[in-house]
């Protein structure tokens, strides 16, 4: 919208300047001239400041209105020294002229990108091939009709009324085509890019109609107010740049998808054009030696130069094809390696199949070609009922998880005619898992209230005791006070980490070093292991990878197994020893941590039943049951994974050994452990 008020206001000060000077023919005509400049270096300005915010076939098109303003913006400055410096009455019949008709084509060509339609980069080439051999037939019907005619003075006349007629057509045609892509938008965020564009079309096209037939009439000047009609659509082009959406990134396919066709109807059909109307107008409208030499050379050239282009395209075309080909080619015989059966089927018919599946099913790639899928499914399964889930999307736009049960009815010819489905909303479920979630996390935390409450108490009774004694004479307690400071960033310490571990926190996931991680959840319980008579041993291995996690939920998922550990070794009656190690995974790609105990360990008839939710082996009503589900959860979530071993497996046969196992991030951890 600024450029547009900015682009009004300019029009509207160039109407008064030149009303204000009409008697003043020169001065108009240098006002008029000097005017014309500006809008298309504003236009050029509003696309080369976006310029990266396009790619693929967007940014084609943005390229072509770029080329609209530059070589407007070249001819205008021929057109101005013409007739300013050299005083030439009517300078329609020059080369510049070619690049200003060329140009006004410019907007409308454009469109054959068809930016809404996305960024398609796969055609891309091919839509800049098709700009190119448009934008040549354009200059070349221009210079064919109006510029070679116009040099004969007894056929000026003729051009004269040529350009007064093919100019406001390509500017109907420009504002038709921006209608038509502004209905094909369908509302969407390219709808108010044509928008502005065809606004200001038809602002020029309305002005401009009355100022086509002055130079029939002979009485034509730079410095009319007619000529805002040339300004204004710049000013609206580059209010459309400035609103374009940015181009959004391609997801890369594994097929890649048809390359569209759309326009290469059109494209073959100019180039047939040039001949056509080169040599047609060479007998219809003869303008002798030399001109009718320069206009069949002009017309072999343009030939050429078509030809030229349309079978780079054709090569683009095939090369596309080529590597498509390839690239299906790699994925069929993925596919035929794959232990796994994969098979596409039509309604009617097999279309593939892997060899895994000819194995499994054994029939023949021929003969499942001709089989019906139905015969592939035993009877009794189309009876069955089918159980998923899915997002369902209300009529708000807003959507919910729901489980759905589906059964299908079986008419009197055995055919299936109806489905019954049955739909449950999990909205519910799924907060009820979220709160008992967070239950046990709230459980687990109060389990260390105790902890935190004596780890709190021993730097706030050093604080008080010092303050007593540096209240007494402030000036000779500076040691004193500091160690009051220390002690009270040593408590803040303590209690940010609770309120961290129990705040709600959000699923953002960050690059965290895993053993920093279990050295500060290691640390919440120390004062409780010690006065339970439980040693803790810490061995943390050096440049693990860094993880990219959730590091709250990754704390939650190593204190629920420090605490699976304590309770076990509280469970025998007896002190014990818990042992912490990381380190890095043989695969050189992962961080491993083991939380070891030599507690009475997991009997073998309840191992596989561990990790279920609300399963426990303890007794008593504290026994919740989700601790070991949660952090199975959690490393699941993350890409990793959660195993109980046997002690046997890590040197020892006594107690239990949890390993969590996540990821590497590919980039490497500290090599020193403090």
């Amino acid at each position: 919208m600024p450029w547009i008020i900015a682009g009004l206001t300019y029009s509207a000060a160039y109407v008064a300047i030149v009303l204000a000077l009409w008697r003043h023919t020169d001065a108009r005509l240098i006002v008029g001239n000097i005017a014309l400049l500006l809008p298309p270096l504003v236009t050029v300005a509003a696309i080369v400041r976006r310029r990266r915010a396009w790619s693929g076939r967007q940014r084609v098109f943005w390229a072509a209105i770029l080329a609209w303003a530059v070589l407007w913006f070249v001819g205008q400055i021929a057109w101005s020294i013409d007739e300013v410096f050299r005083a030439l009455p009517l300078p329609w019949f020059k080369w510049y002229l070619v690049l200003q008709l060329s140009a006004s084509a410019m907007p409308l060509i454009a469109l054959v990108a068809w930016p809404h339609r996305g960024v398609r980069s796969e055609a891309t080439v091919t839509a800049a091939l098709d700009i190119s051999v448009l934008t040549s037939l354009a200059a070349f019907l221009y210079w064919t009709l109006i510029i070679a005619p116009g040099m004969v003075p007894s056929q000026s006349a003729l051009a004269l009324r040529i350009l007064a007629t093919i100019g406001p057509l390509i500017r109907l045609a420009t504002l038709i085509g921006l209608f038509w892509a502004f209905r094909s938008a369908n509302a969407g965020p390219w709808a108010a890019v044509y928008q502005r564009l065809a606004l200001g079309m038809g602002l020029a096209f309305a002005m401009l109609v009355p100022l086509s037939l002055t130079p029939v009439k002979g009485g034509y000047q730079t410095g009319s107010p007619g000529d805002i009609g040339w300004m204004l659509p710049f000013w609206f082009a580059a209010a459309a740049a400035a609103i374009a959406p940015a181009s959004v990134p391609e997801q890369r396919r594994v097929i890649p998808g048809p390359r569209p066709r759309e326009h290469a109807a059109l494209l073959y059909a100019a180039v047939i054009a040039v001949p056509l109307v080169g040599y047609g107008t060479r007998y219809l409208i003869p303008l002798g030696d030399p001109l009718d030499r320069y206009r069949d050379a002009a017309t072999a050239f343009a030939m050429v130069w078509g030809i030229v282009l349309v079978m780079i395209r054709m090569r683009v075309e095939q090369r596309a094809v080529e590597q498509a080909d390839e690239r299906v080619r790699l994925l069929a015989t993925a596919c035929e390696q794959t232990a796994e059966l994969i098979v596409i089927v039509r309604p009617d018919a097999i279309e593939y199949a892997n060899d895994a599946f000819c194995r499994a099913t054994g029939y023949l790639r021929e003969e499942l070609e001709r089989l019906p899928p139905r015969r592939l499914v035993a009877a009794g399964s189309f009876l069955a009922i089918a159980r998923f889930t899915l997002t369902v999307a209300r009529k708000d736009a807003t959507t919910f998880e729901a489980a759905c049960a589906a059964a299908p009815i079986i008419g009197a010819d055995g055919r299936v005619t109806r489905f019954v489905g049955v739909v449950h909303d999990l909205t519910e479920d799924l907060r009820l898992r979220e709160q008992l979630v967070r239950s046990e996390r709230l459980s687990a935390v109060g389990e260390l209230v105790s902890g935190v409450a004596h780890e709190l108490n021993s730097p706030l009774q050093v604080m008080i005791g010092t303050l007593d004694l540096a209240l007494a004479d402030p000036s000779a307690h500076i040691a004193d006070l500091e160690r009051v400071r220390l002690e009270a960033l040593r408590a803040g310490t303590i209690i940010r980490s609770l309120l961290a571990f129990v705040r709600k926190s959000p699923r953002e996931r960050i690059l965290c070093d895993l053993n920093e991680i279990v050295q500060a959840t290691a640390s919440l319980r120390n004062y409780e292991l010690g006065t339970a008579g439980i040693t803790l041993r810490e061995d943390y291995g050096g440049l693990l990878p860094l993880v990219l996690a959730n590091r709250d939920e990754i704390q939650q998922a190593v204190l629920n197994l420090i605490l699976n550990a304590e309770q076990s070794i509280a469970g025998a009656g007896r002190g014990g020893e818990i042992v912490i190690r990381t380190r890095l995974a043989p695969s050189g790609a992962d961080a491993v941590l083991e939380i070891a105990d030599d507690g009475p360990g997991v009997p073998d008839e309840v191992r596989n039943r561990i990790f279920e939710p609300f399963f426990t082996t303890r007794t008593g009503g504290d026994a919740t049951g989700l601790g070991l589900s949660i952090a199975f959860g959690i490393a699941a979530a993350h890409g990793g994974a959660l195993e109980l071993l046997r002690r046997s497996e890590d040197g020892d046969g006594r107690g239990a050994c949890f390993r969590l196992t996540l990821p590497g991030a590919g980039f490497p951890g500290p090599a020193l452990v403090h």
